[in-house]
């Protein structure tokens, strides 16, 4: 069922975001273009969605070259983050993403655990259908690594593991366990003139990724995933960036290889009511420095899943941001959005994409 928490004033969360700007390690008197070899940086993740709840926790990152003498190479970086909801649900995460040998090479990696309570939206119960609750308990692993093959073109690999317990609320004594490991290649254009904070270019990539028997799945299924961003340089002051993206799963796709509407696709989708086999999306954001160190975003979009069919599904919102550390353009920020009957909050480092 889902949570019958009234939701709290959104001023409120606007004004903690601007007492928690303190966790930068540049502050107001520090705008020089001075690097540290690390820059930190960190937001806490206090929010509500109709489906957690409260959420309470904390996202922190640091930012640093891997060789101080490679001018040329994005600022890499290495993160964690916790977190603890209402609905009981935790999580913890370590992340990192690495810039070296001129850009040459770029690596990624994650590890994670987390017991999710969670809920999907069944159409078949009933004619309005109902939401179904079910806890999903997941560690999982993720290694990337893409080398440029010509300027601007990368090309690559990624591993990844994952095991899910899940188990639904219908028959709390019954468990399903599903490994979902697998292998993938992964093609990537990016042109963009920044990283963290890009004004203009192009960042797109297809990744294909087999879930095979060899690598110990349960089910045997692939996954293709794309996007495109493009940003657009209006003036000084205001940038137009655009994101179109797919993913799609192939084969007998399980529970857990699914995908939700919402996250960086479309903000807006908390609720987990829009979940397929095949999800796309389509949004854009107006980015506007309108004071020194702080910016406004408004956003819009459309997304629809097939298998099964949503309807198209509108979402749209505004947000705030805050240059954390200026010398290597990175942003902390918060964003409303508002789904059909869905709305989340959002705590952020960096832009949504």
């Amino acid at each position: 069922m889902k949570p019958t928490i009234s939701q709290p004033n959104l001023f409120f969360w606007i004004l903690l975001l601007i007492c928690n700007t303190v966790f930068s390690q540049e502050n107001n008197d520090s705008i020089s273009v001075k690097k540290h070899k690390v820059n930190l940086t960190g937001i806490p993740m206090v929010s509500y969605n109709k489906s957690y709840g409260f959420i309470g926790g904390v996202r922190g990152m640091g930012f640093f070259n891997v060789n101080e003498k490679d001018t040329i190479s994005p600022a890499s970086l290495a993160g964690i983050a916790l977190g603890y909801t209402e609905n009981k649900s935790w999580f913890g995460s370590a992340f990192s993403q690495l810039y070296f040998n001129e850009d040459t090479w770029r690596i990624t990696a994650a590890v994670g655990l987390g017991k999710i309570n969670f809920q999907y939206f069944d159409a078949s119960g009933s004619d309005e259908g109902n939401f179904v609750d079910y806890s999903n308990v997941t560690d999982f692993y993720y290694l990337k690594g893409m080398r440029k093959i010509i300027p601007h073109f990368y090309a690559g690999a990624l591993l990844k593991i994952q095991r899910s317990e899940v188990v639904f609320e219908s028959a709390p004594d019954s468990t399903t366990v599903t490994h979902a490991n697998g292998f993938g290649v992964s093609v990537l254009y990016d042109n963009r003139n920044n990283i963290y904070s890009p004004t203009k270019g192009w960042k797109s990539e297809i990744t294909f990724v087999s879930n095979a028997e060899w690598m110990g799945s349960d089910e045997l299924f692939n996954s293709i995933r794309a996007y495109a961003n493009y940003y657009l340089n209006l003036n000084e002051t205001m940038v137009l960036a655009s994101r179109v993206s797919m993913f799609s799963g192939l084969g007998n796709v399980p529970f857990t290889g699914q995908h939700s509407v919402g996250g960086k696709d479309i903000r807006g989708y908390t609720e987990g009511k829009y979940r397929g086999e095949q999800v796309y999306a389509l949004q854009s954001e107006y980015r506007w420095n309108f004071y020194k160190r702080w910016g406004a975003v408004g956003f819009m979009g459309l997304a629809f899943t097939e298998k099964p069919y949503s309807g198209i599904l509108p979402g749209g919102g505004l947000g705030l941001r805050f240059r954390a550390i200026p010398s290597r353009s990175i942003n902390i920020g918060l964003d409303y959005a508002i789904g059909k009957g869905d709305n989340g909050i959002y705590f952020r480092i960096n832009e949504a994409f």
